[in-house]
């Protein structure tokens, strides 16, 4: 027969769930499950973060007792995930290595357990997080199959029909998948949307296609008997949720067997199929249906920047040292759950305890009037500085976006493509270096391509600071500047935008466009998506990569990459092209790529973004957004 399995997962810091709540989420949902476990015999996982586990010891350590019984009892299974629900590729490789060591030892001091198999935080997967479950001593994940399927054309449907090999970047480990579709079909039927006849019908058909392993249940536990009150939307609760999930057990174990997920990879791994589940378009996995991009976590809710930012501040404050106390608390408020439906309750006491940690304006001690050291020619359009070898082109008539830099002559891979150099009607514009666009339907688009008058030069011997003020139409203004520095060899990128109030909204700044390239070249980007070494990823002449393109009315972008350490480099073969340093200490912008092809040629853009609209973002109290980057001029 068929084997199936079930992994619940706990999340106690549900975003929508006040901490007053609690003891009667774990009284309605998890003594339930436990009492099911133990009347129905039917083994079962139990994920939880470190963090749950320690609330439900506050508040109910009878559950806890309950639990190893049925644990000893060979019955229920403890699936890690870490201390805290954590977006993994978008936080340092430091940090999610202390929260999956952190978490498990939070296991062991509570429960005495050691899990074997972690279940991915928000099934947000990077292929060097691999890696860092590995390194933290996990033998397996749980990973949703669902969105991995949709990006590789070449893969069989069979290779979900039971567990297979996830590919890291050094390591590999075995993977359980879970499926978002059987368990919304499993979640409907509890709440009584679906019939429990057709429920079956689907399970029969998945077995017939040939499942050996089938993921009856993969998400979320406080949801039965129980509503977070996400969603106007939520299924009414019409009866003993918990007793229809006893009676639809028994059906479904007349279809096959039930068993713990570690004997379900212990049995029927097939370590003959290794797979990479990211692409170099989509180098992150999300879970479920598409609004459910990597933004919802980066760039949304109600500041995700910002508490992103507080995040990555605090983290250097704590970096080199074993305080676990002061860890766990930035593990708690870097947790995912923060960054989307969390309640104004639980943002203010967050706001608290993070705001201390805001950074503060860096005040320049370079000499401001007339440049000296640096040749200056200025007309109606363009200002060009030289100096040396250098030469730098903005564009005055253009909100002081960048034209073009030459070194010795040699022009530098990034600047403005103008209209006309492309041949597809879909690039027939300018694309600038430099630019600040924010998208609402309130407001419309609102960028800062407006001549600028008011420019400020500060300049010391091989450092010249070019500042100036910008309108941004009637929703505020942007502070912008650019900081030529020949003794490190860096441009830096510096902007504040200041706005009268909220906007719903996608605040873009800064954005980056290389010179076009034939398509035909081996081209490639790197960086860091939570893991210990940057990932490279190759673009070919087939791979398209629009990850700041709107998905729909409500959702202003597709996807991104994590940027986790700050860098970011593009490249040709062996050569690097542009390497991009993010000052973290200033924001933590969420990162995005779009390469377009155009003919024989691609477009290649980097955006940065303070903001992005989802059905997460609140209009909340953030009008101040903050960005700053450095290319190398190489």
């Amino acid at each position: 027969m068929t084997k199936f399995y079930k992994i619940f997962h706990g999340n106690l810091a549900f975003s929508a769930i006040e901490e007053e709540s609690l003891p009667e989420v774990i009284d309605k949902c998890y003594f339930p499950l436990l009492a099911f476990i133990e009347k129905t015999k039917t083994p079962i996982g139990i994920e939880l973060s470190g963090y749950s586990l320690e609330k439900i010891q506050h508040y109910r350590p009878l559950w806890i007792t309950q639990f190893k019984a049925l644990h000893e009892q060979g019955l229920v299974e403890l699936i890690g995930s870490g201390y805290m629900q954590i977006i993994g590729p978008l936080v340092p490789y430091q940090v999610n290595l202390k929260n999956q060591l952190i978490g498990l030892r939070t296991y062991q001091n509570i429960l005495g357990i050691k899990p074997t198999i972690a279940y991915v935080n928000e099934q947000a997967l990077s292929q060097s997080m691999i890696d860092v479950y590995a390194e933290s001593g996990y033998q397996g994940l749980a990973m949703e199959w669902n969105n991995a399927f949709s990006l590789h054309s070449d893969w069989l449907k069979s290779y979900a029909h039971r567990p297979v090999i996830a590919k890291g970047t050094s390591t590999q480990l075995p993977l359980l998948w879970t499926d978002s579709i059987i368990f919304q079909h499993y979640q409907r039927t509890i709440h009584n949307e679906l019939e429990t006849n057709k429920y079956l019908s689907k399970i029969a058909t998945y077995i017939s296609h040939g499942y050996q392993a089938l993921p009856i249940y993969s998400s979320d536990l406080e949801i039965f008997n129980y509503r977070p009150g996400r969603f106007e939307t939520e299924a009414t609760i019409l009866a003993d949720e918990w007793e229809n999930i006893a009676n639809i057990t028994k059906k479904l174990k007349e279809l096959g067997d039930f068993l713990l997920p570690k004997i379900i990879l212990d049995k029927l791994l097939n370590n003959q199929l290794q797979l990479t589940l990211t692409t170099s378009s989509h180098p992150i996995l999300v879970k479920k249906q598409q609004k459910y991009a990597l933004s919802r976590w980066a760039a949304c809710g109600r500041g995700a920047t910002y508490i992103n930012n507080l995040c990555y501040r605090f983290f250097t404050t704590i970096k080199n040292e074993n305080d676990e106390q002061q860890w766990k608390k930035l593990l708690q408020y870097w947790g995912s759950d923060y960054r989307t439906h969390i309640t104004p309750k639980k943002w203010a006491q967050a706001m608290r305890y993070l705001q201390h940690f805001e950074s503060s304006e860096i005040v320049s001690d370079a000499n401001t009037g007339s440049p000296k050291y640096f040749e200056i020619i200025e007309s109606a359009k363009t200002i060009c500085i030289k100096k040396d070898n250098c030469q730098f082109i903005f564009l005055r008539d253009k909100g002081l976006c960048l034209e073009s830099l030459l070194i010795d002559g040699k022009e530098l891979p990034f600047g403005t493509v103008r209209h006309g150099e492309l041949d597809f009607i879909d690039h027939g514009a300018d694309f600038y270096t430099g630019t600040t666009v924010i998208d609402s339907a309130e407001h419309g688009r609102v960028s800062d391509l407006a001549r600028v008058g008011n420019i400020t030069y500060q300049e010391q011997a091989n450092n010249l600071q070019i500042q100036t003020n910008i309108a941004l139409k009637k929703i505020g203004h942007i502070d912008k500047e650019w900081e030529i520095d020949l003794n490190t060899k860096k441009i830096t990128f510096k902007a504040k935008i200041s706005l009268h109030k909220c906007i719903k909204g996608s605040i873009r700044s800064g954005a980056i466009t290389l010179k076009t390239r034939p398509k035909n070249e081996t081209f490639w980007y790197q960086t860091h998506n939570g893991g210990k070494f940057p990932e490279r990823h190759i673009i070919d002449e087939y791979t398209i990569i629009e990850h700041a393109q709107v998905r729909s009315l409500m959702q202003s972008c597709q996807g991104g990459l994590g940027v986790s350490e700050g860098t970011l480099e593009l490249g040709r073969e062996s050569k690097k092209l542009l390497s991009i340093q993010i000052d973290q200490q200033q924001s933590t912008p969420f990162v995005m790529l779009q390469n377009s092809v155009d003919n024989d040629l691609f477009l290649t853009r980097v955006f940065f973004s303070l903001q992005e609209l989802d059905d997460t973002l609140k209009e909340d109290n953030q009008t101040e957004f903050k960005l700053q980057y450095s290319i190398r001029l190489e």
